[in-house]
């Protein structure tokens, strides 16, 4: 475990204040970060299932179980061999707690398949979306979870400077993200949150991205995003790198992003709602008559999953969500992208304090020149 078995039993404690709230008997839990928040371990396919009344059991493939069993504070750690037999367990446990209503969280991790035969096998229990129960859960971070997250920030600066050695004119995408992995990886990266952007040329205007087969060629601006995960926790930076000397009209580029994003960057404070750091940023964006060529969403959550809540790009509810302090949130996520000159993009994870917000890790900013 990372943290003390006191501090997942208050974890506990509150989640099953929110079911009685909410009037959910079970909540399953099937993705890695839920089941980490929880269990203190790391898992794949993990299988979790907290009662509103009673203890929380966790089904595993029958070889894992003393693994289990040594990495969790959870003492009902059960095998099974088939999925026949994981359903047959699940069924079991929902008649022993007499469940009428059981939580999943609708997000990205939930295989639909598990929960339509789930649903086909348990067809008088009611089945509902908790996923704001559990992200109220996670949203404000520990002390010690924003230091975990700050080290996943410092691993993320020693893969730009490795990009900074690695890029130049002639060597394909895939060769600069196998130095930058490699050298997150020698800093303890675990593992990463997303495949490592090297976005060269046309590819830097893409919103989404990952390492082709591209040749990097002089005079184009390079998109480079990592995202390692320490510890289970998320880091997230952005850069965008200049091979060769910028044209002007390039480095007049990222500088509108970035005055874009330290707009965004000074309305992240308690009490603000994240609708703010948007409108920040695309005020910035349209009076300098780039409205056309701007992706909004500037900002989202980071934790134990590289995108949570607040995470209004993909839930709008979220763009209501009031800032507090001690919650983490990647700023720089928006792209601006032009046609015929490239994309820019430079993020960074911010805790927000009662100042308003501050930046885990220092890195340089500007548009950085190689080769």
């Amino acid at each position: 475990m990372i943290f003390g078995e006191s501090v997942y039993r208050d974890r506990l404690t509150r989640l099953k204040g929110f079911m009685e709230d909410w009037g959910v008997d079970l909540i399953a839990i099937l993705d890695d970060e839920n089941y980490q928040y929880l269990s203190g371990e790391f898992r794949r396919q993990p299988r979790l299932y907290i009662p509103r009344d009673g203890e929380p059991m966790i089904l595993v493939f029958r070889g894992e179980v003393e693994e289990a069993q040594g990495n969790t504070w959870i003492r009902d750690v059960r095998g099974y061999n088939s999925l026949h037999d994981m359903m047959m367990h699940v069924i079991g446990f929902i008649k022993e707690h007499d469940v009428k209503t059981v939580g999943f969280d609708y997000e990205f991790a939930l295989p639909a398949f598990l929960l339509e035969r789930f649903k086909t096998a348990n067809p008088t229990v009611n089945v509902v979306d908790v996923r704001e129960i559990l992200m109220n859960l996670r949203m404000v971070k520990m002390v010690e979870e924003v230091q975990l997250i700050r080290k996943a920030q410092e691993i993320a600066r020693e893969g730009m400077e490795a990009a900074r050695r690695a890029l130049r004119q002639g060597v394909r995408e895939w060769e600069v993200a196998a130095e930058v992995e490699y050298a997150m990886r020698r800093k303890g990266a675990m593992r990463f949150g997303f495949p490592t952007f090297i976005n060269s040329g046309y590819r830097a205007n893409c919103l989404h991205g990952w390492a082709s087969d591209k040749e990097i060629s002089k005079g184009e601006l390079v998109l480079v995003d990592v995202g390692p995960k320490y510890m289970g926790y998320n880091g997230d930076m952005t850069r965008i790198f200049s091979i060769g000397d910028p044209t002007e009209r390039q480095k007049a580029l990222v500088e509108l992003y970035l005055r874009a994003r330290q707009a965004a960057v000074e309305a992240a404070r308690p009490g603000a709602m994240m609708m703010a750091l948007d409108e920040a940023a695309s005020k910035v964006i349209d009076e300098a008559g780039y409205r056309e060529f701007y992706v909004r969403g500037i900002a989202h959550g980071i934790g134990l999953a590289f995108e949570e809540r607040p995470f209004p790009t993909i839930f709008p509810e979220d763009y209501v969500v009031e800032l507090r302090s001690d919650i983490t949130l990647s700023i720089g996520h928006s792209i601006l992208s032009i046609p015929g000159m490239g994309g820019a993009r430079v993020e960074d994870v911010y805790m927000i304090t009662e100042r308003g917000s501050e930046p885990l890790v220092e890195y340089e900013e500007d548009l950085i020149t190689v080769g």
